[in-house]
């Protein structure tokens, strides 16, 4: 059994689909190459690893004086013996309560300390990676608009699971990263080479 009218809307469709798609000019940039060559994220990167070196570094700093209570506490109940007065006795369980209390104050400081820093830590790096985004995305839709492209595609995309690419093939003549990289690119330092620091921070582009 045929079906015209349905046949005809197809039909029609794909015509309407081949004939727009003939008009549309199409990009591809690496979105994830751009990002990695963008020189503004080395500093950031370089500024968001030394704040965590700070924090990993004062906790280290509270972790020793919570280990000079717990070794002093230590000290103090090896002097306890049987023989000893009721109120030599005394007087080291009160200084074992004192300590005791210390550590926990300090056990306590220590786990609010950790959280608090790790959650301004979170919200520091988003922002910063954020705004670094935002530059890249920005740079793409000006060149993008610059060249007259309708639609830009992310050549680096990739599907959560698994782990492929969404676009498994572009053609070369598509690529207008280089050119997106160069406007990226254009308020960097003299003489900055993004694979020069990249090899100095030890990443490789993916192949």
């Amino acid at each position: 059994m045929k079906f015209p009218i349905i046949s005809t809307v197809v039909a029609t469709l794909a015509a309407m689909v081949t004939t727009a798609t003939a008009d549309i000019k199409v990009a591809a940039v690496d979105v994830n190459l751009l990002y990695t060559k963008y020189y503004k994220r080395f500093d950031t990167e370089t500024h968001l690893r030394s704040s965590m070196e700070e924090i990993k570094a004062e906790i280290v700093k509270r972790q020793e004086v919570i280990k000079k209570l717990r070794e002093e506490a230590e000290q103090i109940r090896a002097q306890y013996d049987p023989s000893r007065s009721q109120k030599e006795i005394d007087n080291l369980r009160k200084q074992l309560e004192v300590k005791a209390t210390e550590i926990q104050a300090k056990d306590a400081e220590l786990k609010e300390f950790a959280q608090t820093r790790d959650r301004a830590f979170q919200e520091l790096y988003k922002r910063d990676i954020a705004i670094l985004l935002n530059d890249v995305q920005t740079c793409i839709k000006e060149e993008s608009s610059k060249g007259g492209y309708d639609l830009v595609i992310d050549s680096s995309a990739m599907n959560a699971a698994p782990r492929t690419l969404v676009f498994p093939y572009v053609n070369a003549s598509f690529d207008i990263t280089p050119q997106v990289l160069q406007k990226l690119n254009e308020g960097a330092p003299a003489g900055f080479d993004a694979d020069a620091e990249l090899q100095k921070a030890g990443i490789q582009l993916p192949k």
